[in-house]
């Protein structure tokens, strides 16, 4: 049960709807903008001076109660105090925060999130084992250009005419989650090479609109 999220929900659409805006940029659930128009929504004001925006949105999601009955007469799985049906715990706390700066065609969007620590409790069977599965803090950036808005490039190279460039960072930080066993060692499999074997990842979009 995910306490409060029908006002995050509604947050959410109000957003969406005070910005006029899509989700095409944000990559998350922070609204963000199509592709010929500026990201908006969140609590940032719908509009401002010289075609800039600007958006902050923050969700806090606080899990009370999170349970599993696989079958009538099996005793029901508490995936916050240890059980789990998944490689990994479920974590009780999750914050994002989002937000975004958009003028004249050029803009940015920063996404962060943190989830809590989390346990999954060894089931008893020989070789199985208590693991602590640490926080995570995963950071993305995008910038972007929307080069079709720019008149003196059009002009010149009407190639260019509905195109957008953008520049990317997947988990900027390089972070990649911690998990230990009751005596505080790593096992093999849940080294951070195996969990997150990208690490930081960056890219260039190039889009265009025929």
């Amino acid at each position: 049960m995910h306490a409060g999220a029908d006002f995050v929900e509604r947050l959410d659409h109000a957003g969406e709807r005070g910005a006029g805006g899509t989700r095409a940029e944000s990559g998350g659930r922070g609204p963000g903008g199509g592709p010929g128009g500026p990201p908006g929504g969140g609590f940032g004001p719908p509009g401002g001076r010289n075609g800039s925006r600007w958006n902050l949105s923050i969700y806090h999601t606080w899990r009370f109660t999170d349970t599993i009955l696989i079958a009538p007469g099996v005793p029901v799985l508490d995936q916050l105090n240890g059980n789990s049906t998944s490689a990994g715990g479920t974590p009780r706390h999750t914050i994002e925060a989002e937000g975004g700066l958009f003028k004249n065609g050029y803009g940015l969007r920063l996404k962060g999130e943190w989830n809590a620590p989390a346990r999954v409790d060894g089931s008893g069977a020989p070789g199985s084992q208590d693991l602590r599965f640490g926080s995570t803090f995963d950071v993305s950036l995008r910038i972007f250009a929307d080069l079709g808005r720019n008149e003196d490039l059009v002009s010149k190279m009407p190639f260019f005419k509905g195109s957008r460039l953008s520049l990317k960072a997947n988990n900027l930080l390089d972070s990649r989650q911690k998990v230990t066993d009751q005596n505080g060692l790593t096992p093999i499999a849940y080294q951070p090479a195996y969990r997150e074997p990208q690490g930081r990842v960056l890219g260039i979009d190039f889009r265009k609109m025929f």
